[in-house]
């Protein structure tokens, strides 16, 4: 997720509506000191375009809203085994996880070196005021995941996060660097050295699962303390270190590098194709059963890396207003007139159709290539085959008797691991009817719900702020309560 503006462009920032820019340090020797609050605003250094964590150092990442956002509806607990049962609450999943971001934070203008956006997350008003503190530490909670799952998978590379590990923290595997990565968030007022200390030391009890090397990565995300609410901005302290294998640890894959430096092709690797699948699970389940809303197909050109960017990663998410080959086709459908039917024959290669749909409630509209949604569909078939019998579905007065929460988790993580395990042995077939679907774009009937093909422009949904990857599109509306007065 990390930009750097094409040779040509002389004013990229400006272009991006939503650009910000968050101060980050990143370490690896071990020192857990807090990041001093008066040093953090002076960070300069711009982020490095890198699929990978970058040297020890205080930068500047400049970055999108749609991009916290994209990694806002990533973050959250796997609710497979619950939602295959229940598919139209996946809206209300992700209304649960995004709202609270457009809720409690605002954007607000902050002198930066020439070359970044010039604006930092600050918390607003309701933050401050409106709200108790249970809810401020439930919101850190959330907005931690969320920015760990932006560094992580947004601007070092990681392709995404397997909910299916039997481990309690954010766990996946890096492609380029051929190394499982175990991730700990940590996030709140005036967080500081026992905090990460506590990280720390959950890292270090879940590295003991694992029997292979691999990489922790520590995130803390700072919110300000009170009485610095208008002048202090979140920042990111992380840190990291490469730790030998476990000689008790059970988890013993690695991952394989890839041949080329990048992320493996969906139709080529059927099991990336599934943990891509799974991990955009919850939204198809929004579009194929959900409330949402102005359903529809869209095309776009087919992606690669643009201009001055060296990631040669699928999953790397870019604006629409960077990408050529889209601005081409709808000029040439819209205002040429060209019939897009004629346009798909003659550059079929090229063209890709995305079925998206509006999440009602949050401005957001989310989508799935059509290969990647006829997979998806595929997959929550089968899970919705697997019995739903005892203990993954416990009766409730017996979730009231056991009373603590730490009980209640626990069962939590026994029944997603018992839902797994269930899934391992119908793995085999489905992997090949997924990669079946993926390559002939065919949806089961009544799954796409009647969605028209419609080829237009941002301003024809009010001036959206669009956003893909090769396979997901996204999109922001202009009402987004973060985005008034910056555009």
């Amino acid at each position: 997720m990390a930009f750097t503006p094409p040779p040509e462009a002389s004013d990229f920032t400006f272009t991006l509506a939503d650009a910000l820019d968050i101060p980050v340090r990143v370490r690896s020797d071990g020192d857990l000191a807090k990041w001093d609050r008066r040093q953090a605003p002076k960070a300069a250094q711009p982020w490095p375009v890198t699929d990978a964590l970058p040297a020890d150092g205080e930068y500047l990442a400049t970055t999108t809203w749609r991009q916290l956002v994209t990694a806002a509806t990533s973050a959250g607990r796997d609710l497979a085994p619950w939602l295959r049962k229940t598919p139209a609450f996946a809206v209300n999943e992700l209304i649960a996880r995004v709202a609270p971001l457009q809720a409690y934070l605002t954007l607000k203008d902050f002198k930066a070196p020439a070359g970044a956006a010039e604006r930092r997350l600050f918390v607003n008003a309701v933050y401050r005021h409106g709200t108790e503190r249970s809810a401020h530490a439930a919101f850190g909670y959330h907005l931690g995941m969320t920015m760990a799952q932006w560094l992580t998978v947004g601007m070092a590379g990681l392709p995404l996060v397997d909910p299916t590990k039997k481990l309690p923290d954010l766990y996946g595997n890096h492609a380029v660097e051929a190394l499982p990565w175990l991730i700990e968030a940590k996030a709140r007022k005036s967080l500081g050295v026992g905090d990460m200390r506590d990280g720390q030391w959950q890292l270090d009890q879940a590295t003991a699962e694992i029997a292979v090397a691999h990489r922790q990565v520590l995130c803390g995300t700072v919110l300000p303390e009170p009485g610095r609410w208008e002048d202090d901005h979140l920042v990111m302290m992380v840190h990291t270190t490469l730790v030998g294998p476990s000689s008790v640890g059970g988890v013993h894959s690695l991952p394989d590098p890839p041949s080329d430096g990048g992320e493996p092709s969906l139709d080529e690797a059927p099991n990336y194709l599934l943990s891509v699948a799974r991990d955009q699970l919850l939204v198809f389940r929004a579009l194929a059963f959900g409330a949402v809303q102005d359903l529809r197909v869209v095309p776009l050109a087919e992606t690669g890396p643009g201009p001055g960017e060296p990631s040669r990663r699928k999953s790397a998410m870019r604006p629409l207003e960077l990408d050529a080959g889209t601005r081409d086709l709808r000029r040439r459908v819209l205002a040429e007139g060209v019939p897009y039917e004629r346009f798909r024959q003659e550059q079929h290669s090229t063209v890709k159709e995305f079925v998206v749909g509006r999440i009602p409630g949050i401005g957001l509209h989310l989508g799935l290539s059509r290969g990647l949604y006829a997979a998806c569909a595929h997959l929550h078939q089968m899970q919705t085959e697997i019995p739903a019998e005892e203990p993954l579905f416990p009766a409730a007065p017996f979730l009231v008797r056991c009373g603590a929460d730490e009980e209640r988790e626990e069962m939590s993580r026994k029944a997603r691991r018992t839902f797994y395990e269930r899934e391992d042995e119908r793995l085999v077939t489905v992997r090949r009817e997924m990669a079946n679907a993926y390559r002939t774009q065919e949806v089961p009937a009544g799954l796409l719900r009647g969605a028209p093909l419609v080829v237009e422009g941002p301003e024809a949904r009010g001036g959206v702020l669009e956003a893909r990857t090769a396979e997901t599109y996204m999109a922001v509306e202009p009402t987004d309560p973060i985005m008034p007065g910056h555009r």
